[in-house]
């Protein structure tokens, strides 16, 4: 431990000057993984807090065990660190795991203190740390140079090693060599051009100033597979540029001596991109597929619908008019089989009733395409919601009085105007009000409110009915279905009033749903916006 106190003492002035910018202690403590870097290249640091407390786990790069003197220098630079002359308070540094003990890791606990990251101090810190590395990495190189002039094997032929060297240079790709603690001894000018730094300026810096914590950490954990088989290929990292981190895929080996990593990185951010272009195109395809899909069950659906809807009427005044036909044959050859003139009007009354019903049912059916189409131009002009509500519920009223229906009426008196198409808007509320005397029996009483929410105005109409599923609730906005959930027509219509309904809601910028407020009855509620 007082060898790490000691380590600031007998550190170069800059080491010291650097140190001594940073005042207060935490903002030191938050910069540990760098001065780390400088003191300590073959390990990393993580830093925690904890209840007050910051747990620093300080382990060995290639999981290198570590010696019981390694742990208590790292306890004293940790308790220099989070010292200073801030408050001159020296905080107690404890080893609470200790991989020399048996543990996963080292982990020191300093007590007290916590990180205070300080961008400025740490740019400057990092700054000094590549002034520092390009000076470390001169001497890196020519030790390495003066290990092979004094290796007991020949030295490599000066030529041999000017066309490696040419060789690299002409390699696309980034070429760099490190030593077995992954610190920079050579790079190409692939290379230097990708991280933006002189030769000089690259050889002593350590693999962690290169790449991200996470990437650094899968490239150390990857060493001794590394090691064992000799080679490594495909492993994807991100890679620190001069524009910013870059996704690389990197190859490594060994030399022989298993003191040198060669590395060649490639950077896929073009190949990335393209991929999820790829991926993107492929998700919107399916998609489309998926829509064209259900566009054609739709259309055959709509189609069966649609015939199954214009045969039935047909078929009945083809009936009925085979009837009649059959009674002027008999009026011609004087047949005692005629049909009596109460007969004769019922049927034709018949007759005028479905060709209404196919009138609408046309009519309905070209309506919902205009509005579907996305042509349709709304005429919108400020309009009183509540004076649409009345004028409809006074269409309405012989149908209301015929069915002894009431009508518990309460509109909003302070709903303000909106932007709506009034005659849209009234094809709406008719449509409503029309599905409530359907399916309402004989003397109940509808009620028919007006509010504002939120900037939009709301109409909800609502009147007594039998429960039904949530599921069934969403179908009868459907085409061709019934307030009852059915296709039959018990009721009368074409059962495309709420599918016209939720179109022209849907048109406003709004929507339409149905809800049970209460038990036992049923409410359809339209919301648009005000403006």
């Amino acid at each position: 431990m007082e060898a790490g106190l000691g380590v600031w003492k007998t550190s170069e002035p800059w080491v010291r000057a650097t140190f001594e910018l940073a005042r207060e202690p935490g903002v030191r403590l938050a910069e540990v993984p760098d001065w780390a870097a400088l003191l300590d290249r073959h390990s990393v640091v993580d830093l925690e807090v904890r209840a007050g407390d910051t747990e620093v786990c300080w382990s060995n790069v290639g999981a290198a065990e570590p010696e019981p003197a390694e742990c208590e220098f790292r306890r004293g630079v940790l308790t220099a660190l989070a010292s200073g002359p801030g408050d001159g308070h020296v905080p107690r540094v404890d080893h609470v795991r200790c991989r020399a003990r048996g543990d996963e890791t080292c982990v020191f606990a300093v007590r007290g203190r916590v990180p205070e990251p300080d961008p400025l101090h740490a740019s400057a810190l990092y700054e000094a740390h590549l002034l520092e590395c390009g000076l470390q990495g001169r001497e890196s190189f020519f030790r390495r140079i003066r290990q092979l002039e004094a290796a007991s094997e020949p030295v490599p032929d000066v030529r041999q090693l000017r066309t490696l060297r040419r060789f690299l240079e002409e390699i696309e790709d980034i070429m760099l060599v490190f030593d077995a603690n992954l610190t920079v001894i050579d790079a190409n000018q692939a290379a230097q051009r990708f991280a933006g730094m002189s030769l000089d300026a690259m050889r002593g810096l350590s693999a962690r100033d290169l790449l991200s914590a996470d990437s650094f950490a899968i490239v150390r954990g990857s060493l001794p597979m590394l090691f064992e088989a000799g080679s490594a290929r495909g492993l994807v990292v991100e890679g620190r540029a001069r524009s910013g981190w870059v996704p690389l895929e990197i190859s490594a080996r060994v030399d022989s001596s298993r003191a040198v990593i060669i590395c060649m990185a490639r950077d896929i951010s073009q190949h990335l991109a393209l991929e999820r272009e790829l991926g993107e195109r492929n998700r919107q395809l399916r998609e489309q597929n998926q829509r064209m899909r259900e566009a054609d069950l739709l259309k055959s659906e709509f189609l069966a619908n649609v015939s199954h809807e214009l045969h039935t009427p047909l078929t009945s005044i083809r009936g009925f008019a085979k009837l009649l036909e059959r009674d002027v044959q008999a009026v011609s050859e004087d047949s005692p089989l005629r049909l009596t003139p109460e007969k004769r009007l019922e049927f034709l009354q018949i007759v005028g009733s479905e060709a209404q019903r196919m009138r609408e049912l046309i009519d309905g059916l070209l309506e919902l395409s205009t509005l579907q189409s996305g042509v349709v131009v709304l005429d919108r002009t400020p309009a009183s919601l509540n004076d649409i509500a009345r004028e409809s519920l006074l269409i309405v009223k012989p149908r209301l009085e015929e069915r002894q229906l009431g009508v518990d009426l309460a509109l909003d008196p302070s709903l303000p105007e909106a932007q709506l198409d009034p005659e849209r808007m009234k094809q709406v509320v008719l449509n409503l009000l029309d599905n409530a005397v359907k399916f309402s029996p004989p003397g109940a009483t509808l009620s028919v409110r007006t509010a504002s929410v939120g900037g939009m105005v709301q109409l909800a109409v609502a009147n007594p009915a039998d429960e039904m599923p949530d599921a069934q609730l969403e179908r009868i906005f459907e085409r061709f279905v019934q307030r009852d959930g059915s296709f039959n027509r018990s009721e009368g219509g074409v059962g495309l009033g709420l599918n016209l309904v939720r179109a022209i809601a849907e048109l406003h910028g709004g929507k339409a749903w149905a809800e049970y407020v209460e038990a036992g009855r049923i409410e359809f509620s339209v919301r648009v916006p005000q403006r």
